[in-house]
């Protein structure tokens, strides 16, 4: 069998190891060997050498996590298995690193424990073994055991961060984005319509926005101006328009939240949201909280805290005039610029210090992904610390290959940032992910 190996030169022993083995059971072994002349394409390289593979081993490290070329092997070796190109691939872990989640779908070895038994494993499953799940092979389901292994250990250890998105919000009846806008330019255009007795009856909110054709942070900062005074008013009100209260997956981030009995308490939560239905639910079943909103603002040490780094509007009471909310271009430029600024700061010692669990978030927003990619910059491990929860892609009539390549690109990206997604067939799956995480 004509057998490749991927490493990083920093764990050659791994792979002289393996080869030996693999050679003297009758393997062809071959590694370092592209060939690289100065104008090669490395990709067209790379996969021109994989063209004639059986096997392919790769070694999965701190190091090979960290290589740009290592990294750059992985890639093309992922994009080759999704055009069906026959070759088993066999990743082998060989230090305590997270194994990527588009690797991991493969039966791997871990040499972790027993090295010696790993390669023999290794040997045995390239030489004829017959198993029920033979190393290599690609399992029809994910296995997550390990992501929840680690989330949960976090979560018990008083170091789980949750970071919440939008969608975090939308199943309980809070708008989205689009139509939170929409809502707010119907108020607008009535406004303007009253103050300039400019006629605006036949004129759809929907229309106006296609109109103005800009991005949805410039328009914010159009209602913004011509709001005035009745912007956080408005904004409030359109909210909660519909009375929005509760959710299966607001339920799973209470059950998150309760005190444990054996362990530390979860450590924090930061939202992206303006609502108060996390904090509406937790009051519901007397979990202890405190939202911190702006600069200066602390919490007992036995109360949660609820970090909103985009501002808060509660669904009672009167609406401070020094209330900000994250809304529009000029608002969220002067967040992005000011790295001193509270919200920046808690969301980098979070992902500094704790497993950080994203959800219902795009990874769309500029700024969160320039946090992640410094915190991941500043990690000399390069270990994936932090895990998202995404919906897995399924697109109206694209094939299954589109569909694979698309998860790929996107756990690239992911991993990247420092994250490992842990994907969800449907949304409805996602409470049930927190769960597991209590278990």
């Amino acid at each position: 069998m004509n057998v490749f190996i991927s490493y990083s030169q920093n764990d050659e022993k791994y792979a002289d190891l393996i080869s030996k083995r693999l050679r003297e059971t009758g393997h062809e072994v071959w590694y370092d060997d592209w060939k690289i002349r100065e104008g090669d394409n490395l990709i067209s390289k790379i996969e021109e050498g994989l063209r004639n593979t059986d096997a392919i081993i790769i070694i999965v490290s701190q190091h090979s996590l960290q290589s740009e070329w290592v990294k750059q092997e992985y890639s093309v070796i992922a994009f080759s298995d999704i055009s069906k190109k026959k070759a088993r691939i066999i990743p082998v872990l060989v230090d305590k690193s997270t194994v990527p989640q588009y690797l991991s779908r493969y039966l791997y070895v871990d040499l972790t424990n027993d090295q010696s038994l790993g390669i023999d494993r290794i040997v045995n499953a390239l030489s004829g073994e017959i198993a029920e799940h033979p190393i290599g092979s690609e399992v029809d389901e994910r296995n997550y055991d390990a992501a929840y292994g680690s989330l949960s250990e976090a979560l018990k250890s008083g170091k789980l961060t949750l970071v919440c998105g939008a969608g975090v919000s939308i199943g309980a009846g809070i708008p989205s984005w689009n139509t939170l806008l929409l809502r707010l330019l119907e108020s607008m255009m009535i406004k303007i319509s009253n103050d300039h007795s400019i006629s605006l009856k036949n004129v759809s909110a929907n229309e106006f926005q296609k109109r103005l054709g800009s991005s949805s942070l410039m328009i914010g900062k159009y209602l913004k101006s011509n709001l005035g005074k009745d912007f956080l008013p408005e904004l409030r009100e359109a909210l909660y328009q519909g009375n929005p209260t509760c959710c299966d997956l607001i339920d799973a981030i209470v059950e998150l939240s309760r005190p444990q009995r054996n362990g530390m308490p979860l450590d924090s939560i930061i939202t992206f949201n303006f609502d108060a239905l996390i904090e509406e639910n937790l009051d519901n079943t007397n979990i202890k909280h405190k939202t911190i909103s702006a600069e200066g603002l602390r919490n007992d040490p036995s109360a949660l805290p609820i970090y909103h780094v985009h501002g808060f509007l509660p669904r009672k009471g009167k609406v401070p005039k020094e209330t900000e909310i994250v809304f529009s271009e000029d608002a969220y430029h002067a967040q992005f610029i000011d790295p001193f600024s509270w919200s920046n700061l808690i969301q980098l010692n979070k992902l500094g210090q704790n497993t950080c669990l994203l959800i219902g978030l795009s990874l769309t927003d500029s700024n969160l992904r320039r946090l992640l990619d410094v915190s991941n910059r500043k990690d000399p491990s390069k270990n994936l610390n932090h895990y998202i929860i995404k919906k897995t892609p399924n697109f109206k009539d694209s094939s299954e290959t589109v569909d694979k390549m698309t998860m790929l690109l996107e756990e690239q990206d992911a991993n990247e940032l420092g994250l490992n997604v842990i994907w969800a067939d449907t949304f409805d799956e996602m409470p049930d992910i927190i769960r597991k995480i209590c278990d």
